[in-house]
């Protein structure tokens, strides 16, 4: 059972790195490309207002464009991770994050890539999870080697009282956990904040 459950997620997983690559190579360059055409254009048009207003909104959406692929495609897989490491990946996280997050990591170099992904996802989730309806002030991410496996904690200053029952993403978070042979706990106590806790073996 936990064979197929892997596989399924590696299969997944290789799956959305192809769409992060088609959407970075095809839809992206097209919309970059077209704003370079836009700028080349508006520096041939000289001094027409209307039409250099009309341009200046065109690249505008464009931009606005860009930013939205991106997030789908931060979405579908983390590229940041697969380029950078685990350490850069969470840095981006926390910094984009809604609320100020205190950031610690003692980290032993790389991490096999299914296990990296997973922790990515947890301090993704959980971070989403704070914007959306923990009413938090800040938060922290811990990650640490313990024991022959990964130990992530994320922990907020809510309201607490989140129901774990309902919602697809933190039961995904957990199948994927489970999978590499970990579990995934959450405390939240009404008015203590939340507190995430996901035990994933590194070997």
């Amino acid at each position: 059972m936990r064979g197929s459950r892997v596989r399924v997620l590696e299969a997944g997983q290789r799956e959305r790195q192809r769409l992060e690559r088609d959407l970075h190579d095809g839809a992206q360059q097209r919309l970059i490309a077209l704003s370079l055409d836009l700028g080349r254009l508006s520096a041939r048009l000289g001094a027409n207002h209307e039409a250099q207003g009309t341009l200046a909104k065109a690249k505008q959406e464009i931009a606005q464009s860009l930013d939205e692929l991106r997030d789908v495609a931060r979405g579908l897989h983390p590229a940041v991770l697969t380029g950078h490491g685990l350490p850069v990946a969470l840095e981006s996280l926390a910094a984009r994050a809604a609320v100020p997050v205190r950031l610690t990591l003692r980290l032993n170099g790389r991490l096999a890539e299914q296990v990296e992904v997973a922790a990515y996802y947890v301090v993704c989730e959980s971070l989403v999870n704070i914007d959306k309806h923990a009413h938090a002030s800040s938060a922290t991410v811990d990650l640490c080697h313990r024991d022959g496996q990964l130990v992530v904690e994320v922990v907020d200053d809510g309201t607490g009282g989140a129901d774990t029952e309902r919602g697809t993403g933190l039961r995904g978070l957990a199948d994927r956990v489970e999978a590499l042979g970990g579990r995934l706990r959450i405390w939240t106590p009404h008015g203590g904040g939340t507190r995430v806790r996901a035990e994933i073996p590194c070997g």
